[in-house]
């Protein structure tokens, strides 16, 4: 094993063979020795492990993730502090929790469609395609055994599943209490979880009933204002001057996946996601006939195209066209029924 630094370089570089005398080399990517040293003494021993185990060691998804994002911030730093490392926050907010080899390509599945509900294809394309790259990258440097087959990134329509009022209540009835807060105040903000998680009693205004979203998906602060509901649900919470919102013993809660998992099982409502509780916000807007060029500005959309999904359950909905036709057809007279039974090569 031999750990040297490069010409110009002052991050230690490390050098070392297997039981096959397969040489490997890799970056410390650190400039102090003694950690340097540390990190060289982990990898051989997991190239034992591996060689005589068959055994790749299991890596956390944000040791990889950290290392992708220090590569791009090298090479790329303008694109990365404007679009890379928000998408990289995106990808530790949903698999930061796991380790390389729980990446299936089930998982991979899923975040692709429900990315698909909530950006555009093109969007949803960027972000699948870097979390290909961080795979990809942890796989040449030894840190995954394989990467997961990426399923087709194929669009078929947008699933727009909301809840109706009676789901609604199943769904709170049978949810962990601390997680009811949560469910009732995304069904009346249209707030994403990743926002929601993240509000702070400061970014909270109950004597104007609004509240501010600061850290967005597209970093756009964004304001909703509460209807009586949500100024209720925030009443029992009990205000605060600064600190997390939603709370579980008292620590702001990261993750629902578990207890919302658990929640929507037992209520008969397997095909929800916490995300439809989004879609159900729009839809109820909606269906209460407020425009859809306000629900866009309310829901934080920059095109009409993502609230177009709604556009049928508006009440009115076509009544125009309709009626445009209706007045067209007046325009040309009755209709005589006679001329049905003429011959049409008589004329």
């Amino acid at each position: 094993m031999e750990i040297y630094k490069r010409k110009a370089s002052k991050i230690y570089q490390i050098t070392w063979y297997d039981r096959n005398g397969k040489r490997h080399r890799r970056s410390s990517g650190t400039t102090d020795k003694k950690s340097a040293e540390a990190l060289a003494a982990k990898w051989v021993k997991e190239s034992f492990m591996e060689h005589h185990f068959g055994k790749t060691p299991e890596t956390p998804f944000a040791q990889a993730l950290l290392g992708y994002a220090k590569m791009q911030k090298r090479d790329y730093g303008r694109h990365f502090h404007d679009k890379t490392r928000y998408r990289l926050k995106l990808l530790q907010d949903e698999f930061g929790g796991q380790y390389l080899s729980q990446i299936s390509s089930g998982a991979i599945q899923e975040f692709m469609d429900r990315r698909l509900d909530e950006v555009s294809e093109a969007t949803a394309q960027r972000d699948v395609a870097t979390l290909r790259a961080i795979l990809n990258k942890a796989h040449r440097e030894g840190l995954l055994a394989e990467v997961p087959k990426f399923p087709r990134f194929k669009v078929l329509h947008h699933r727009t599943r909301w809840l109706k009022p009676d789901e609604e209540d199943r769904l709170v009835k049978l949810a962990a209490p601390h997680l009811v807060p949560l469910i009732r105040f995304a069904a009346d903000t249209g707030g994403r979880l990743s926002e929601l998680l993240e509000l702070d009693w400061r970014e909270v205004d109950l004597d104007q009933r609004r509240i501010t979203f600061l850290r967005t998906k597209n970093g756009e602060q964004r304001t909703v204002s509460l209807c009586n509901r949500a100024v209720a649900v925030l009443a029992t919470l009990g205000q605060k001057e600064c600190g997390p919102v939603f709370t579980y013993r008292g620590q702001a809660i990261k993750r629902v996946k578990t207890a919302f998992n658990k929640a929507r099982a037992s209520a008969g409502l397997a095909d929800v996601r916490f995300h439809d509780l989004r879609h159900t916000f729009a839809s109820r807007l909606v269906q209460e006939g407020v425009p859809l060029y306000e629900v866009m500005s309310i829901m934080g959309h920059k095109s009409l195209d993502m609230v177009m999904r709604y556009a049928h359950l508006a009440p009115n909905y076509q009544d125009g066209a309709v009626q445009a036709l209706n007045r067209f057809g007046h325009s040309l007279g009755t209709h005589d029924a006679r001329t049905t039974d003429r011959d049409p090569l008589s004329a």
